[in-house]
């Protein structure tokens, strides 16, 4: 299921016990600029004295941890050190199997930035790619460089709809697809599942997706069903349509037979707001009487990333009464911030009310044209803006935060403009669970480690126990929190001590490391070829 790149055991260990007792305050400074630690040689480590949160969602208990080469190979009181290991007094700090980002977008331009620091300083070990309809391709060559060039962290791909439309129906992407091309995508997605593909995604609110019919997805479902894949979906409408959208959902996974997740779960219209514990709990029980495994994950925000044509989800952009609305329901012209305008980048940063302003028109005049001048990208498939909306309530997202059978995700990119891609995981751990107490903190643990590694298919991820990959985080409950926001959305968490992939450091005192252990993960159908 996993290649790995390079371990521990690759490395010469050291001859004699080293202990190292840092002081409290030294583990929990801020995660902060990104600069290479001296070189330190991955080697045997025994932690001493940790709060083992040991991912299965049970009270924690105080034991020491050994770590050799790339595995958990002990767990227990007092463990003797051994010769040869780095001994580490942790005074007890908390001690977590490193999270796992249910959904990520981490992989654009990953070979540009390989220790993902962004991800890894908020104890993020292991993050799922290939979402919204959108992977790289072929998955095949994709996770062979990663072999060649590993990052810090570990890499889990899905295989995306809209990629398989692109490459067998070109551009002509406005309208449902044939048999013909259907047969094609399934033969390329077919492929991609053996070569290491964990199912596949779609992004049906976006234009390359949009236009499928559920017909079209089910076909694609059975294919990753197969191979004993999933289907993630990025719904088809998130606003006044999205409960239409979780049937279809259920539908796929009904006709397709197989786990369906609707990824970053959200009531993202006012029409819709504060009706999570009213109308949700139905859709669970429906999905537990058809016998389909329903897999949600959510991120901790109430505003989202995405694009100015997913405000009007029926693409009638020049209807001005269809505008004015879909503005309304998506928390006002003042509620939407354009994050970047390539035809004025002195826009960014302003919200549409205040762009109308400037322009001296109305909010809907201003959509219209934003629309209007960023037309070549729905052409050439490269974004030429993006906006942050603010469209959901918090009493949906606390639901959905503390729902057990919904994992946790970032939706962040490495360098994105929206806050969650730095602070997702410690924002849920410092303010849900500390400060709001919607979830203990062995529930929220879990919901970020073994929940989604069972998803996965992960038989060695997600639990601190012997035998498991010594994917770990060490961090200070009592401190831990996110300081990313909207105006320094890369602002770095507090309270992360330290972080480790496959048996080594890439975070350690508060200091990127600069090693790189992650692994190219593969899904349940892969095969050598």
């Amino acid at each position: 299921m996993a290649s790995c790149s390079c371990s521990a055991n690759a490395i010469e260990r050291m001859r004699s016990t080293t202990v190292i007792k840092p002081g409290r305050a030294a583990w929990l400074l801020v995660v902060g600029l990104v600069v290479a630690a001296p070189a330190v040689p991955a080697a045997d480590v025994l932690l001493q004295q940790v709060q083992v949160y040991d991912g299965r969602g049970g009270a924690p208990f105080m034991a020491d941890v050994r770590v050799r080469g790339t595995r958990i190979t002990e767990v227990g009181p007092h463990l003797p050190p051994a010769v040869g290991e780095v001994v580490l007094d942790e005074h007890g700090l908390a001690l977590a199997p490193g999270f796992i980002d249910a959904h990520s977008h981490a992989d654009f331009g990953l070979f540009d930035d390989l220790d993902a620091a962004t991800v890894s300083r908020q104890g993020v070990t292991t993050v799922v790619v290939g979402q919204d309809g959108e992977s790289t391709f072929p998955l095949h060559d994709y996770l062979a460089r990663l072999q060649v060039t590993p990052p810090a962290i570990n890499i889990a791909s899905f295989a995306g709809h809209a990629t398989l439309r692109v490459q067998v129906m070109g551009k002509d992407l406005y309208r449902a697809s044939t048999l013909p091309e259907q047969t094609r995508m399934a033969a390329l997605l077919h492929q991609e599942m053996l070569d290491g593909a964990f199912g596949l995604s779609t992004g049906l609110e976006y234009e390359q997706g949009h236009f499928a019919t559920t017909e079209e997805v089910v076909a694609l479902s059975k294919v990753a069903a197969a191979s004993h894949g999933s289907y993630l979906s990025h719904v088809r409408d998130e606003s006044n349509k999205v409960f239409e959208s979780f049937d279809e959902v259920l539908r796929i996974g009904r006709e397709a037979g197989l786990p369906v997740g609707i990824t970053h779960i959200k009531l993202g219209a006012t029409s819709t707001w504060h009706l999570a514990a009213k109308r949700m709990p139905a859709y669970f029980a429906q999905a537990r009487r058809e016998g389909v495994q329903l897999t949600p994950d959510v991120y901790p925000y109430t505003y989202w990333h995405s694009t100015l044509r997913v405000v009007v989800p029926d693409r009638d952009f020049f209807n001005p009464e269809k505008v004015a609305r879909s503005l309304e329901e998506n928390g006002g012209a003042a509620g939407i911030l354009l994050a970047s305008y390539q035809p004025d980048p002195r826009l960014a940063g302003k919200t549409i009310e205040q762009i109308a302003a400037i322009w001296q028109v109305t909010p809907v005049q201003a959509y219209m044209r934003m629309v209007k001048e960023t037309e070549p990208e729905v052409e050439s498939g490269q974004s030429m803006e993006d906006i942050i909306g603010t469209s959901m309530s918090e009493d949906d997202v606390r639901w959905f935060v503390a729902h057990p059978e919904i994992a946790f995700c970032s939706d962040g990119a490495l360098h994105g403009a929206h806050p969650r891609g730095a602070g997702a995981f410690p924002r849920i751990l410092g303010h849900y669970v500390r400060e709001e107490k919607v979830l203990s903190l062995p529930e929220a643990i879990r919901k970020m480690t073994s929940l989604p590694a069972a998803r996965l298919g992960l038989s060695d991820r997600g639990r601190i126990a012997a035998g498991y990959v010594a994917d770990l985080v060490i961090f200070d409950p009592a401190t831990i929190i996110d300081r990313s926001t909207i105006e320094h959305p890369e602002a770095p968490p507090v309270g992360i001590a330290a972080v480790m992939v496959s048996g080594e450091w890439v975070i350690r005192e508060g200091v990127v490391t600069g090693r790189h252990p992650g692994q190219a993960l593969r899904g349940p159908g892969y095969q050598t070829r």
